[in-house]
């Protein structure tokens, strides 16, 4: 994490107290920055790789895809053939010709029939699996945006908690040395009573809100366990890196990725691209199917009329239900149609926002680096200034060291924001922004 460098005037032992000496090192620890564990860093790259080999319901999305994709062949071929075998009793015509028929007593009928749908019909079955077998195979690929995202979403999270905790115990470590100060100063008659209670109020707080960032820690804890697939309460590192986020490209770049490869946006018109084929398909329904028969009968006594080969058709009339099945194709095919304008709309709404959501937070921590922090640096210093000379109260030095804490926690906070809001663009986009690279580690 990038804080700037400040710099503290220094003062001489002979002309201050011991206690003043004291106050001047605690209030110092406030302006370094959190210190790094020496191990290796937890990456949001390592994190992206375990979800994505261990997430069971990747795993189940992508077998469900591979399903869709072997109904294809399936769905234009033709029905299983069909064989009809009858018997009649022996006393039925005279001669029976075949040696099992007279062995049995019976006479056999046998026929193989074959169903023949309407020209056309295989055609758009086949085309209906296909869109389906596609959306199946997008449903994959935004599944799979959705969890990159969701990576770096709670990385960043993690991030953010860790810093806010290293902070806030700089802040503990300073309050405690603040509060030895002060009750040493007030024991010997020199302090008031107002300016322990102000370090003692401040250091409550610090302790609150360690406790409200331990939990918040352990829910983050948990949602990047439930990602990886592993216990809620198993171990996350705490040593990482600085978020780095890709560059924006220009809006209309983004919109154009976003229209050409945002998967659910694909699903969308492949969906309707179905509903298209299945439209067309009720359509042809209207259009009789041929059944093809082919049968040997030993009722006949003649063996010339024994082979007889036959074809048969069924009668699409109406009795309202075809009717009702065109106009619900209708319906489905124009509800395809409005959802994909529907989804685009809301996909390009999200886009602006999380656009709007990066611009604030570039701006926050251009802000924090350049202005906030090293004014309220310098501010805590004035402050600590003047109360070392008697000429402000205690206070002052409580709410700069205040400021300071809250500048800090903003760029944090700032920093992780910037970076979700380009995980989430690039899941808008369809991974076009930041591709995932697994990690070298």
């Amino acid at each position: 994490m990038y804080y700037p460098k400040t710099r503290i005037r220094s003062f001489s032992v002979p002309e201050f107290s011991p206690a003043l000496i004291s106050l001047a090192l605690a209030i110092t620890l406030v302006c370094q920055p959190a210190t790094a564990q020496q191990t290796e860093s937890f990456t949001p790259e390592e994190l992206i790789h375990e979800i994505l080999q261990l997430n069971p319901g990747l795993a189940a999305q992508r077998l469900e895809a591979l399903a869709r994709e072997e109904q294809i062949v399936s769905a234009g071929a033709l029905e299983d053939p069909r064989v009809n075998y009858s018997i009649a009793p022996a006393t039925i015509g005279q001669n029976i010709p075949s040696a099992l028929g007279d062995t049995m007593g019976v006479r056999q009928v046998i026929q193989l029939s074959q169903n023949i749908p309407w020209a056309g019909k295989r055609q758009l079955r086949t085309e209906a699996a296909q869109a389906q077998s596609a959306a199946a195979h997008f449903m994959t690929d935004d599944l799979q945006l959705q969890l990159i995202a969701a990576g770096r979403l709670h990385w960043a999270s993690w991030w953010d908690v860790q810093q806010a905790l290293d902070i806030n115990q700089e802040q503990k470590t300073l309050l405690a040395e603040l509060e030895s100060v002060i009750e040493t100063q007030y024991a010997n008659g020199s302090g008031l009573q107002q300016d322990l209670l102000q370090v003692q109020t401040a250091r409550i707080q610090a302790d609150h809100r360690s406790i409200a960032l331990e939990q918040q820690s352990r829910r983050i804890k948990a949602r990047i366990n439930a990602l990886r697939n592993r216990p809620v309460t198993a171990e996350v590192a705490t040593n990482l890196d600085e978020p780095q986020p890709p560059e924006l490209p220009a809006e209309a770049v983004l919109r154009n990725w976003l229209e050409a490869a945002n998967p659910a946006l694909q699903v969308a018109r492949v969906d309707a691209d179905a509903a298209l084929a299945d439209r067309s398909l009720t359509y042809k329904n209207d259009y009789p199917d041929v059944q093809v028969n082919v049968g040997y009968n030993e009722l006949m006594t003649h063996s010339d009329l024994r082979l007889q080969v036959g074809v048969s058709v069924n009668i699409p009339l109406d009795f309202g239900k075809r009717s009702s099945r065109k106009a619900a194709s209708d319906y489905r095919y124009h509800s395809a149609q409005s959802d994909i304008q529907y989804i685009r709309n809301q996909l390009f709404s999200e886009l602006e926002q999380q656009i709007s959501r990066a611009e604030e937070a570039e701006h926050a921590i251009k802000l924090c680096r350049e202005q906030l922090i090293p004014k309220a640096t310098q501010t805590l210093a004035a402050s600590r200034s003047d109360y070392q000379e008697g000429i402000a109260d205690f206070s002052n030095v409580i709410q700069a060291e205040q400021a300071l804490l809250e500048a800090r926690l903003l760029l944090s906070n700032s920093m992780a924001s910037q970076y979700q809001a380009h995980a989430e663009i690039d899941r808008l986009v369809g991974g076009q922004l930041w591709p995932f690279e697994p990690s070298s580690h």
